[in-house]
C-alpha cells in the first residue's frame, strides 16, 4: 500500500466525499498517484493545498476522469504557473467544478483571465487566485 492509499483510508470522510491532504508534501508523484486512485471516483470536495503538485500534478488531476464529481478543489500554494491554469481551464473531466481556490501560487494576469474565460469549466462560480 502506497503513502496516497495510506493517507486517502485515514483522511477521507466516512461518506467518502471530501478529503483533506493539506500539507502532505505530496508533490507531482502523489497526485498522479491521486488521479489514477478509483476512490477519487466519489470525491466532491478535495484540499490539495501546500503540496507543491506542480504544473504535471495539475495536469493529472485535470485530465483524470475519476474527478469528475469534484465539486470542490483547494490547490492553494502549489508552485503552479500559467502552464497548470491552462490544464485546469481546458479539463473535460472537471466541469461539475463549482469552486477552485489558487491563492499563493504563479499564475500570471495572463493564467487567470484563462481561467476566468474557460468554455469548460461553465459550472464554477467561486474561483480565487488572492488571499
Amino acid at each position: 500500500m502506497s503513502k496516497v492509499d495510506d493517507l486517502i483510508r485515514d483522511r477521507l470522510s466516512k461518506d467518502g466525499e471530501v478529503l483533506s491532504l493539506k500539507a502532505q508534501f505530496l508533490r507531482e508523484v502523489g497526485a498522479k498517484e491521486l488521479a489514477e486512485n478509483e476512490t477519487m471516483k466519489g470525491v466532491r470536495a478535495l484540499d490539495l493545498s501546500q503540496n507543491s503538485i506542480g504544473d504535471e500534478g495539475v495536469k493529472a488531476i485535470a485530465e483524470s476522469a475519476l474527478f469528475v464529481n469534484l465539486r470542490t478543489l483547494n490547490l492553494a500554494s502549489n508552485s503552479i504557473s500559467d502552464v497548470g491554469a491552462k490544464y485546469l481551464a481546458t479539463s473535460k473531466t472537471l466541469n461539475s467544478l463549482r469552486s477552485l481556490q489558487l491563492v499563493v501560487n504563479d499564475i500570471s494576469e495572463d493564467g487567470e483571465k484563462i481561467l476566468r474565460n474557460s468554455t469548460d469549466l461553465t459550472q464554477l462560480t467561486s474561483l480565487k487566485f488572492r488571499v
